[in-house]
């Protein structure tokens, strides 16, 4: 087959699979239901990818990648409000990168937590800012009488709320604009709540 045309066969069979996984849902697409779309035979997708997982960390690497790259750079803040300013200004590049590979991002959201995939997207999340927070509230309540892993427990569902929260606001999906202000609501509304639950102790 001419190198030309086994590029559109590939080309056509991602299309496919991202179009599957955003009206199916990773877990319920099959490589029947891809193949189905793309006009082509199953085994004819696996000349190109080794299974579903394979297909979908092909689709999702670039985006996952710029979101890691985004994340890389928010890790530092020596305060809550530093942590959480960091976070708005991933959140704001997270919206730009959403305005220009929407169907993606959406499958990578709404996936993440479903698939043995490198691209975590979710997990790396909830880590990030456990971590982030995690050490400030060390230092906060380091003269109180706290056990450690009560703040580290503190710190786990803080970042696992964030995380459902941003997602969940991303998925309901909406005007641009809107999405942004929400988010950043939402980042302020949680900010407050982790301050009061430190100030507590």
């Amino acid at each position: 087959m001419p190198q030309v045309l086994k590029k559109e066969v590939r080309n056509s069979i991602l299309n496919a699979a991202v179009k599957v996984f955003r009206e199916n849902d990773y877990s319920k697409a099959s490589m029947n239901n891809i193949a189905e779309e793309a006009n082509i035979s199953v085994g004819n997708i696996y000349r190109y990818f080794q299974n579903k997982e394979d297909l979908f960390d092909v689709i999702v690497k670039d985006l996952a990648e710029k979101i890691m790259t985004i994340m890389d750079k928010c890790r530092s803040g020596e305060t809550i409000d530093e942590i959480f300013e960091g976070l708005k200004c991933c959140i704001d590049e997270f919206v730009d990168l959403y305005t220009k590979q929407q169907e993606v991002f959406i499958i990578l959201i709404k996936t993440t937590g479903n698939v043995k995939s490198r691209y975590n997207i979710e997990k790396s999340m909830v880590a990030y800012m456990a971590s982030n927070l995690n050490a400030i509230a060390t230092r906060v309540c380091s003269k109180n009488d706290i056990p450690k892993e009560d703040l580290e427990n503190l710190c786990m569902a803080l970042s696992v709320s964030l995380t459902k929260g941003v997602n969940y606001i991303i998925l309901s999906e909406g005007p641009v604009d809107r999405m942004r202000e929400r988010l950043n609501n939402y980042l302020d509304f949680m900010r407050i709540g982790f301050v009061e639950n430190i100030k507590l102790h």
